[in-house]
């Protein structure tokens, strides 16, 4: 499997750029670290910059938070071309791919899919908001591609299948280390699978991420 995408971490916001993109760049930076619930003021402070100009540009701060969502969108988008370029024509593959690139960001919690799903639990208490709506517009094209590579592949009850390869992925990337290092995601691949199998793939073999200790 190829390791995944770097993801983009502004490393300094100097006077080299301007202040609205000093704001972007150090709100970024704050939305992985600390969430988007991250004070405005202390977003205009690491930009070396002030209220008044955060105000102007982005109003209340939802502006920002869209961009980010966009370019965590944009990243996972990236994952998806790798998996697309390196098993080209062959959709039963891509799914195995893009289950194995799960079970290893489920202990990365700054991958975009993982800052995605912790951005809409920090949404979710306002349900109507815009900016929860570009994630789930975003899910929803997911599941889209996801039920269209189960029925590429020719395998069973394509809809179904790919609705339950998505209850367990969702279940990973909100798994937040919890569990530390023998997690249940150590098993997303493995389950995910099995399920292809059940549903009418060839068998392959996988280790999990993490092995059982016995006495």
């Amino acid at each position: 499997m190829r390791k995944l995408p770097k993801t983009e971490q502004p490393a300094s916001f100097g006077f080299d750029k301007a202040a609205r993109e000093r704001l972007i760049d150090a709100a970024q930076k704050l939305f992985r670290l600390l969430g988007i619930r991250v004070a405005n003021g202390l977003i205009a402070h690491e930009a070396h910059s002030n209220m008044e100009t955060l105000v102007k540009y982005f109003g209340r701060g939802e502006a920002l938070i869209s961009l980010f969502i966009k370019s965590l969108i944009a990243e996972s988008e990236m994952v998806w071309a790798v998996i697309a370029e390196d098993h080209a024509g062959d959709p039963e593959a891509k799914l195995r791919e893009w289950l194995a690139t799960e079970q290893e960001s489920a202990g990365r919690p700054m991958q975009p899919q993982m800052l995605l799903a912790r951005t809409a639990a920090e949404l979710y208490e306002h349900r109507k908001n815009a900016q929860l709506g570009e994630i789930e517009q975003y899910w929803q094209a997911e599941r889209r591609r996801v039920v269209g590579l189960c029925r590429s592949s020719g395998l069973r009850a394509p809809v179904e299948l790919a609705d339950k390869l998505l209850l367990m992925v969702h279940g990973a990337r909100n798994e937040r280390s919890a569990y530390g290092a023998f997690a249940p995601s150590r098993l997303l691949q493995q389950a995910g699978n099995e399920l292809l199998v059940a549903h009418g793939a060839g068998k392959v073999k996988v280790e999990n991420a993490v092995e059982a200790k016995t006495d």
